[in-house]
């Protein structure tokens, strides 16, 4: 008989109560109920001051989990590694707050964790992504080795995360995306997400995959489905967003894949250049200059930073 995999489920939230309502309802709507359920919460308002946060995290309603609750300071990674301490169970469950699960979803999952002990981790597929397109911006992604979808689910050389949502096959994957990924609890004996990765975080969840995927099997399961539903960015969330990405992104080249292969410096460029052209293409048919101001601003925030702490540069 193969032994039952216990279950728990970590949530990162700040300032989220209307997303996290609707991820916590799909959560109680699942065919295999989680045994913990753990919210790392970061609002300014802690949601457990708020009566329509309470009325759904009650243990009413979730009769076979046990619910865990914590309010911290901001930033992604440390609130990830708070939840991984008060989590017991067997696999461990990332989801962000703005997820709706389908019904399935966890027995799917915990279906391939029981009978292939081979795999460490995984993630399921995310249902409302874009259609497939050879648009000219998935032409310059593919050509320039940037992150992407419908694809295979490694890594590129220049240390891009590419993903498997959209396709329909189950395979072995390098590159978990944050938003529904799932370990087993032995992982974290060894790994932790990077803290210096701060605030929310971007990512973070490609450098823990990275490490883990070294020595470790990683799936991607495409009959476990949910929707993440991102909210749009305003200009200036935008220009912010677009900084973290070239500055994360260029830390965690020099971190993973440069001491792996130096040679690998002529890929990041590329795809730095495709950025770059990217940032530019969506500055100009968008009408808006968060694009380019971000990934200038990115550059610079990185050198600015690691000028005195060269061990992530060449």
């Amino acid at each position: 008989m193969i032994k039952r995999l216990t279950i728990s489920i970590i949530i990162c939230t700040r300032n989220r109560l209307d997303c996290i309502g609707q991820c916590l309802t799909s959560i109680t709507q699942q065919t295999t109920a989680p045994d913990e359920l753990i919210i790392i919460d970061s609002s300014d308002v802690p949601l457990i001051a708020q009566d329509a946060f309470n009325s759904q995290f009650d243990h009413n309603t979730y009769t076979k989990t046990k619910l865990l609750y914590r309010h911290t300071r901001p930033s992604l990674t440390y609130q990830r590694n708070i939840g991984v301490d008060l989590a017991h169970g067997d696999i461990i469950y990332f989801f962000d707050d703005d997820v709706i699960l389908e019904p399935n979803y966890i027995q799917d999952m915990q279906r391939v964790f029981a009978g292939h002990p081979k795999y460490s981790g995984g993630s399921g597929s995310i249902t409302n992504i874009p259609p497939y397109k050879r648009t000219f911006r998935y032409v310059i992604r593919s050509f320039f080795l940037i992150q992407r979808n419908y694809s295979s689910g490694y890594f590129t050389s220049s240390g891009m995360p590419t993903h498997a949502y959209g396709t329909s096959e189950f395979r072995e994957i390098q590159a978990l995306s944050g938003c529904c990924c799932a370990y087993r609890a032995q992982i974290f004996k060894k790994h932790r997400f990077d803290e210096n990765l701060t605030r929310y975080a971007y990512m973070e969840d490609c450098d823990f995959s990275k490490r883990v995927s070294r020595d470790h099997l990683l799936f991607y399961n495409p009959f476990a489905k949910l929707a993440h539903n991102q909210s749009p960015l305003n200009r200036e969330k935008l220009i912010d967003f677009r900084t973290m990405f070239s500055n994360y992104y260029t830390y965690l080249f020099f971190k993973n894949f440069y001491p792996e292969k130096k040679l690998r410096i002529i890929s990041y460029l590329w795809s730095m250049l495709g950025l770059g052209i990217e940032a530019f293409y969506s500055t100009v048919v968008l009408h808006n200059t968060g694009y380019i101001r971000g990934y200038f601003k990115g550059i610079y925030t990185y050198l600015h930073t690691q000028r005195h702490q060269r061990h992530y540069l060449p």
